[in-house]
Formats: C-alpha cells, structure tokens, sequence
C-alpha cells in the first residue's frame, strides 16, 4: 500500500501562513527550515526586541541580567524541533506497522469501560478494516489539541490571578510594566502556549490515541520472526516520545532554575514539576498496558483458533499430549498447528526489551536531578 502520509501540525501551517515556508525555500532551497523560521522569528520578537524595548525604560538589559531569557532563546527551538522529530519518528513508525490480515483477530473487542463515543471524540475510526482507515495519517486531532490548550490556558489564567505581582513583578522590574505585560498576556498565552499544545498533543496522539487504533484495525502480525507481533515500531515509537517528554521536562525544569522569579523549590513549581513526571509515567505506562492487554486477547483468540484447526484433524478432537494421530498425515497436521500455536503463545505481550526500559528510566529522573545539580552550582559555585 501507499505510504500514509500524517498531517501538517500547527506550526507547520503557521510557517506556511506567514511566509516562512517560502524564505525557506528561499534561504536553504526547502521547506523544512520553514517553521524553525518562525519560532526563531517568534523568539527574537519574545526576548531580544523586547529585552531593548524594555531597557529604553529602565536602562537595564533583561537579556543580559535574566538567565531564563537567554534559556529560552534555546528551549523554544529545541521543543518544535522535538515536536517535529516525533511527528517523523510517528510518520515511520505507522508506516512500519503491519496491516490487519487474520480475521481470528478482528473481532475482538476490548473497549471496555472506554466509551466509544469517547474514542470517536479523539479520533478514532470505528469499525477501520485496515491501515487504510484507521485514521493513522492524523497525529494531533483538532478536539485533542483545543482541549490542551484550553486546560493549559485556564490553569495559566488562575496563576496569574493568584499570583500576578509575584510572576510578574520581577520581569517589570527588569523590563518595565508595559513590556513585562505583552510578555505575560499576548506572547506566552497566544503564541507559546499553544506551541507547548500542540507538543503535548503530538504526545497524546502517539502515546494514547494509537494503541487504540491499533486495537480496533487489529494491526498485528503473529508471523513476526522478532516475536513482537510486528509492534516493534509502535514500542520505539513509544519509547522515543516518552523520552523526548522528559527531556522537554527537564528543559523546563532548568527554566524554572535560572529564570527570573520562578525556582523548582516552590510549592507550585515543585507541584507542577512532579505533576509532568506522573503525567509522563502515565503516558508511557498506559499504551505499553493497553498494548499488553490487547495482545493477550489476541493470543488467546489465535490460539484457540488454532485449536479449533487441531480438532478438525483426523477422527479426535484431543490436543497435544494427548492426542493420538491415526496416520501420518494427521501427525504431520498435529505437529504443524502445535508449532503454530507455541510461535503465537512465546509472542511478547509488550513491544519492549530492557534497552527501551533502561532508556525510559534514565530519561524519568532527568528533570529533577538535573533542577537539583544545576541549582547546587548556581548558588555555591558561581
């Protein structure tokens, strides 16, 4: 079949809209440069401009005074960057992915408690035969990303209204009341947080929404001589998002160190530093058992699929040990479905080996342990 080919995100279509597609194509003879374009546009205007801005104010050069701001000229590129790598990293991924062709699979049904009106919200097909119509050639869906940034938006407004003198405050001082208010209300409302949305999307739509679409379009290959029922790329993939969460996390925890005001020894920000790190826990440890549990009823249904062939062979209905073939082309029958069966029963459950799990542990306990190091050198080195 044709490759699928996934969805623009935001900040490709911004690129487009705005012109930074066509400077690419311009500057560096491809588009691919485009969005980087515009969050490095979106930046420049962010802290360069108006850290001069404000020091036309107040004689001082947030920039330079403000270690936070210079952080950011690094961490915003860094988390499109990320959120388009994870974009490729999905596009392969459900590209590798086998298609639904074991019909003693298909109709399993393991919805369970999730609602279906639930599932169809987030955009999952119902009834998909196959790759085709699964809806895998959509990452961020509309509904997924809008419910992100309005939660985000809401817990960003009750900061500001419990605490506006002190999130505020130390950026006026440094820049001005004006700029530190087109800071705090047009830019990081309109501009960055919807940027972090649509990667907290990316993340849900790789990490949530696809075992879904896997179990409803029954994506599994038993035949897999790897053993993981053709879900290797579905595990990397999951590895790679769960990976490149925390590794955003931790830039955000470093934020939260350097910058003006904010320190990851606050109650809120230590609150909301530990809420990412369940959230991604969450997030990586929910597909691996939803991908468990459909594959353990997908074995059992194989299995006794397989079964069922065995006692249709010859004048029995046993199965091994017990079974007795009359002839040898029964034994030949029985011996044949008994390996069937054993290749589907030794299938692994998780699309994981140890190397995946080392790397997701190593990553989980970046983002407090590098806060902690990188504040022991700020406050007793420098």
């Amino acid at each position: 079949m044709a490759e699928i080919a996934v969805r623009d995100l935001w900040i490709e279509r911004g690129s487009a809209s705005f012109g930074f597609d066509r400077l690419s194509a311009r500057l560096f003879d491809s588009t691919r440069a485009g969005p980087y374009l515009l969050i490095g546009a979106v930046v420049l205007v962010h802290l360069p401009l108006l850290s001069v801005v404000g020091w036309l104010q107040t004689g001082v050069l947030s920039i330079a005074v403000n270690p936070g701001e210079v952080f950011q000229v690094i961490a915003w590129p860094a988390v499109v960057w990320i959120t388009l790598r994870t974009k490729a990293t999905y596009e392969t991924a459900i590209n590798d992915l086998p298609d639904a062709d074991d019909p003693d699979t298909e109709a399993l049904d393991l919805e369970g408690s999730i609602s279906e009106r639930l599932l169809d919200l987030i955009g999952i097909p119902a009834a998909p035969s196959g790759k085709a119509n699964a809806g895998l050639e959509v990452l961020a869906h509309a509904r997924v990303r809008y419910a992100v940034l309005s939660i985000g938006l809401a817990l960003y407004g009750v900061q500001l209204l419990t605490n506006f003198a002190g999130l505020v405050g130390p950026v006026a001082a440094l820049t001005g009341r004006p700029v530190a208010l087109v800071r705090f209300t047009v830019v990081i409302p309109f501009v960055l947080y919807p940027i972090g949305a649509e990667f907290l999307t990316v993340v849900i739509g790789a990490l949530v929404v696809l075992p879904f679409k896997i179990e409803r379009a029954s994506l599994i290959d038993f035949s897999d001589p790897h053993g993981f029922a053709g879900l290797s790329p579905a595990g990397t993939l999951f590895k790679n998002v769960a990976v490149s969460y925390f590794i955003l996390l931790t830039l955000f925890a470093l934020f939260q160190t350097v910058a003006t005001g904010t320190s990851p020894t606050d109650l809120s920000s230590s609150v909301l530093l530990l809420t990412g790190v369940a959230l991604g826990v969450a997030l990586f440890v929910g597909p691996m058992a939803r991908i468990k549990s459909y594959l353990a009823s997908a074995k059992a249904a194989k299995i006794d699929a397989l079964a069922e062939a065995v006692r249709r062979v010859g004048s029995t209905d046993e199965l091994f040990p017990y079974a007795e073939p009359e002839s040898i082309d029964d034994t030949s029958q029985y011996t044949y479905n008994h390996i069937r069966m054993q290749r589907v029963q030794s299938t692994s459950e998780l699309p994981l080996n140890f190397g995946m799990l080392r790397e997701f542990l190593f990553a989980l306990f970046l983002p407090y342990a590098s806060s902690v190091v990188f504040e022991y050198f700020l406050g007793y080195v420098i």
